[in-house]
């Protein structure tokens, strides 16, 4: 079998190798989207790739440009991430929300036994086991987490005002919506955001706002507009969601 590994860290792309040079697959790596277009132009046959979600603030794309390069070759691709980014899951969601065929998650301090487990059951012609994604897919009949959080295109720049301006009078300002239609948005995402935080960051649900609280959301959506600022502002995102939805 031949692997790809897409991977700023040439380190991550010798360990992939180190791990299943015994059973004499073929590892290939490049450093980020434009040199995987490059590769694919003249060498598409690999039946496995590794993609990491960031490449460093000198590269624009993100894994998900990736993802996108390897679904229209038909390359499984699995997602090789490093534990604790807790500022990635938007990312692993939208990955899972735009290409349902990224057969998994791999963590890349997880050991070799997951990455053979893998390579094992696409060289059977299997799909690898649905629990090494499961909580990033969408639920089948709902409607997912990240369209609730964004829902529309036209929602990221209200999410990229947020990561940017603490005062409501401003958000309403930089996206040229009526206070009205903010605080609107703000009572929607709230919940929302406490299921995230339940789901994926361990954090207790919270009680039902009282009648005082119900109206003050503001600052715990802008806490999360700007922990996950990297996802809301990234140029992939808004391609895809344009493309999606």
């Amino acid at each position: 079998m031949r692997i790809l590994v897409i991977d700023d860290v040439y380190v991550i792309e010798l360990g992939v190798a180190r791990a299943v040079e015994g059973d004499k697959h073929v590892v290939v790596g490049v450093r980020n989207p434009e040199e995987l277009r490059r590769r694919l132009a003249w060498d598409k046959d690999f039946q496995l790739a590794l993609v990491d979600l960031d490449y460093g603030r000198a590269v624009q794309e993100s894994g998900l440009a990736a993802l996108e390069v390897l679904s229209s070759q038909n390359i499984p691709s699995v997602i090789h991430t490093v534990d604790g980014e807790d500022n990635r899951t938007l990312f692993l969601l939208a990955a899972f929300e735009f290409f349902p065929q990224t057969v998994a998650v791999l963590s890349k301090h997880s050991g070799d036994e997951p990455l053979h487990q893998i390579v094992d059951a696409l060289k059977r012609g299997y799909s690898p086991s649905r629990a090494l994604s499961q909580r990033y897919r969408p639920a089948r009949g709902r409607s997912s987490l990240l369209s609730e959080l964004v829902g529309r295109p036209e929602d990221l720049p209200v999410w990229q005002a947020l990561a940017r301006h603490t005062k409501l009078s401003l958000v309403a300002k930089a996206v040229n919506r009526s206070q009205r239609s903010v605080s609107d948005f703000l009572a929607k995402r709230q919940p929302v955001i406490a299921r995230f935080q339940y789901e994926f960051m361990e954090r207790p649900m919270p009680p039902e706002p009282s009648g005082s609280e119900r109206n003050k959301p503001l600052l715990e959506v802008c806490g999360f507009a700007r922990f996950h600022s990297q996802f809301f502002f990234d140029p992939d995102v808004r391609r895809l969601a344009e493309q999606c939805w």
